[in-house]
Parts: C-alpha cells; structure tokens; sequence
C-alpha cells in the first residue's frame, strides 16, 4: 500500500513524478502545480482539440497499404475559437483505396494556418508524419501542423497527478478522475480504440443500413468524447470550469 511508505523513504526516489503520485496519494488530494495555468493561459486563440483513429489490419483493407500499417479513418476536433467559446469538427471515413487523402484535405481545411494544436501523445504527430510521406503534394502543410502541436501528455505528467489516476496518465484513467460524467464506460459498444477498430471493420462490410448507422453513430460519439476529454484537461490545468457534457450551450457541432 503506497499510503503506507514513508514520506522519509520517498526523498530518495529520483522520480519527480513518483513523488508527485505518493504525496497526493497520502493526502487523497490532487496535485496542481503552479505554473500550469500560466504556462497553458499564455497560448494563443483559436486553440484545437485533436484526435484521430486508425486501423493496422493483418491483412491490408486499402490498397497500396502494408500489413499493421496504421491508416487513419476518423477524426474529431474540438476548436476553442475564444475563452469557452467552441465548436465541433469531425470525420467519418467509409472506405475506399488509401482514403487518407480526403482525411487529410478535410483535416487541414479545419485547422487552417494558425493555432495550438492540443493532442495527447505523440501519436497523432507519428501519423500526420507518415500521411506527409505518402502524399507529397500536402508533405508542407502537414508538417505546418505537426508543429503546432501540443502534446499534453508530458505536460499533465509534469503538473498534474489526482489519487484516482492511481499511477497512471492514460486519458482512459485521467478523464475519470477529473470529470466522472464523462467516464468512457457510459458510451455504448465504442470505448476503447480496440472497439473503435472493429466498428470500423463491422461498418465496412455492414450490408444492413441500419446497424451501419449504428456502428457509426458509436464511431463518432467515441472520437468526440476524446477531444472533449482534452478540453476539460485543459481546463482543469488552467483552474477553470468546464462544460459537463458533449453538446452543452457553448459547443456546436458539424458532422464531417
């Protein structure tokens, strides 16, 4: 039991983090620290929320793809055009051969030229790499938003830790711990990217129109609870209140 170690015992531990974890485990308080806010307050308007979803299929769906090659089919973005201000972009893709192209196109057209782009890993900054290197004629511009990314996983590792991530910074463990009504497990079929994957594939060879709608009306609420997952990160780093639901005043919605 964490709770029980020695907070002596702890200073010799050379993880900054780790000490982080057991002094707000011990005290069942979360850790903020001080210069989050204004670290995160200093960024510029507009400001987008971004996440994708991609399938690595055994054998390839799109030609000219190779085996496990992550090929992204979806994506949602949340844009913070001011203070609380927002609205909603997103995709759905429903196959073809490489349907990257129009991902990307639809992508660029929504994050324009300028802006911070808040994602949580290094993933989504693997993928714009790998779609630049197979279409050459948008390579500028995807690298143009490669560099606006803000990955905010390190970030939150550096200045943010609740009890009841219990160790962890995955946003499946951090979005319950700051903001329980958003829980992944109150959406239905889709809560996870395994899921997500095989919807996908379910919605590909899905002949009946209505499980079709289904599948990717589940497709969409998940990839839209993951960038509303960073809004509220985000809010919560800077100390601010954020919405309780998908869709509440404030929030407008296009669907790609």
């Amino acid at each position: 039991d964490l709770r029980k170690v020695p907070a002596k015992r702890m200073e010799s531990v050379k993880s900054a983090a780790q000490r982080r974890v057991h002094a707000a485990t011990v005290s069942g308080k979360p850790y903020l620290s001080a210069d989050a806010a204004g670290l995160l307050s200093a960024l510029p308007y507009p400001r987008f929320y971004l996440d994708f979803e991609t399938i690595g299929a055994t054998v390839p769906i799109f030609g000219g793809t190779r085996p496990f090659e992550p090929v992204p089919f979806q994506w949602s973005c949340h844009i913070e055009t001011a203070p609380g201000e927002f609205t909603h972009e997103e995709l759905l893709l429903d196959g073809g051969d490489y349907p990257v192209v129009e991902f990307a196109q639809e992508l660029l057209a929504v994050l324009g030229n300028v802006g911070v782009i808040f994602v949580y890993s290094a993933y989504e900054s693997r993928i714009l790499r790998d779609i630049a290197q197979r279409l050459p004629k948008l390579a500028k511009p995807l690298e143009a938003v490669r560099a606006r990314l803000f990955d905010l996983l390190p970030f939150t590792r550096e200045h943010y830790y609740h009890p009841k991530m219990r160790g962890s910074w995955s946003m499946k463990d951090v979005l319950p711990a700051i903001a329980p009504e958003l829980d992944y497990s109150g959406l239905k079929e889709v809560r996870n990217g395994t899921e997500a994957q095989l919807a996908f594939m379910e919605a590909l060879e899905c002949i009946e129109p209505r499980r079709q709608k289904a599948l990717r009306r589940h497709l969409l609420a998940y990839c839209k609870r993951d960038t509303l997952a960073l809004v509220r990160l985000v809010q919560t780093l800077e100390g601010k209140r954020a919405p309780s639901e998908p869709g509440e005043v404030g929030f407008e919605h296009r669907t790609g």
